[in-house]
């Protein structure tokens, strides 16, 4: 059989073969494609499918609108026939699951206070803004039913001009619209210093319909300060303890009045009980004692329920072993809200209940109700609703 046609008859075989190949293909491709319509199952969108690699090599088709088109080639079986495959649809990228919204706080320790030191309302320690939105979950901690984000205001969300000389407001920001309560500082970090902002810090109050409660920044009385007050209130001026509850009295009425003068409606009062770089504590628990003895007892003779702020530390080192078995306003210091939320499980520091939970940043004051105390009757107990 090599030999049975001469060269000329096999070039013409050689030529009919490749002409009725090439006829086939140009008639092939001029047809639809015999493939199911991918409408339903396929959800109708092609826009996964690869087209034909570049090695699959093109032909060309004359359009009546389009001109020349380049398609791409479909290969050829053993008989010359064209294959028909349905394209390959690749499977799409996954979606990327929603982030969930938290907040994150990096860890500080004040040296030498293992539970973190801070003076309400002013910012001496933290580096980093936070934010505890009502819908940010904190890891670790647990949501309750009635979960009260709150924040603490006082002289740092005063402007830099004003202010005693040593303590100029920080220009710190308000609130966030939409916490549920804020405790307002009355003093401005010392006693018988009134808040150099309280109205504007009111009025904020008053336009967001908030809860609020107040708190007062306690010192120990100076020189001056037991000499003219030591000998005058219900405290006998014989003893030096008996003129530092009178001194302390005088503090505490001095807010009360700022409170009446500003219109300060509040059923509860918090002591803020820290160290003071400029007016020191004593270093006699005893001696201190008497003082808060004296802000007590003014505050409870006018009606007002009253509570501290502090940390175990702190209380130990100021006022020693003292147990008075009020409410408790514990801090965490630049911690996180989980933390914070941890004070509420601890021990007390006078023998009385965790109420509220602080801890702060540069910027912010963060407080949120101990579990428990998120409740209507509770908010009553401790604030004022504007």
């Amino acid at each position: 059989m090599r030999y049975l046609f001469s060269k000329a008859t096999k070039a013409r075989l050689v030529v009919f073969a490749f002409a009725t190949t090439l006829s086939l293909l140009i008639g092939q491709a001029g047809q639809p494609d015999p493939q199911p319509s991918l409408g339903s199952a396929g959800g109708g969108d092609f826009s996964s499918f690869d087209p034909a690699p570049p090695s699959a090599g093109l032909l060309v088709e004359a359009g009546p609108a389009a001109g020349i088109q380049a398609l791409p080639a479909r290969p050829l079986d053993l008989l010359g026939e064209v294959i028909t495959r349905p394209p390959v649809a690749q499977p799409r990228p996954p979606r990327r699951p929603a982030v969930s919204a938290k907040v994150h706080h990096r860890r500080h320790r004040v040296a030498g206070d293992p539970a973190g030191s801070h003076r309400a309302g002013s910012h001496r320690a933290g580096s980093h803004p936070g934010q505890a939105g009502r819908a940010a979950t904190d890891r670790g901690v647990r949501r309750h039913v009635a979960v009260r984000e709150g924040r603490d205001i006082s002289w740092p969300q005063c402007p830099p001009n004003v202010g005693i000389p040593d303590l100029r407001g920080l220009a710190l920001p308000m609130p966030e619209p939409g916490v549920d309560f804020v405790i307002v500082g009355l003093t401005n970090g010392r006693a018988f210093t009134p808040n150099p902002c309280l109205d504007r810090h009111l009025g904020w109050i008053r336009r967001h319909h908030v809860w609020a409660s107040a708190y007062a920044f306690t010192t120990y009385p100076t020189r001056a300060e037991l000499k003219r007050f030591g000998r005058q209130g219900p405290y006998r001026a014989r003893s030096l303890h008996g003129r530092l509850s009178n001194a302390g009295y005088a503090a505490a009425q001095y807010n009360i009045r700022t409170m009446q003068r500003h219109g300060f409606a509040t059923p509860h009062v918090w002591l803020d009980i820290e160290a003071s770089s400029s007016r020191p504590w004593s270093r006699h628990g005893d001696r201190n004692r008497a003082v808060v003895k004296g802000w007590l007892h003014a505050y409870r003779t006018a009606g007002y329920r009253v509570g501290f702020y502090s940390t175990i530390h702190i209380w130990e080192q100021i006022l020693g072993r003292a147990r008075f078995g009020l409410p408790e306003w514990r801090t965490a210091g630049p911690d996180t809200a989980a933390a914070a939320l941890g004070r509420c499980r601890e021990r007390s520091f006078q023998g009385g209940p965790a109420v509220v939970a602080q801890w702060w940043t540069s910027r912010r004051d963060y407080d949120r109700m101990c579990p428990g105390h998120g409740s209507q009757r509770s908010m009553e107990t401790y604030f004022h609703r504007y």
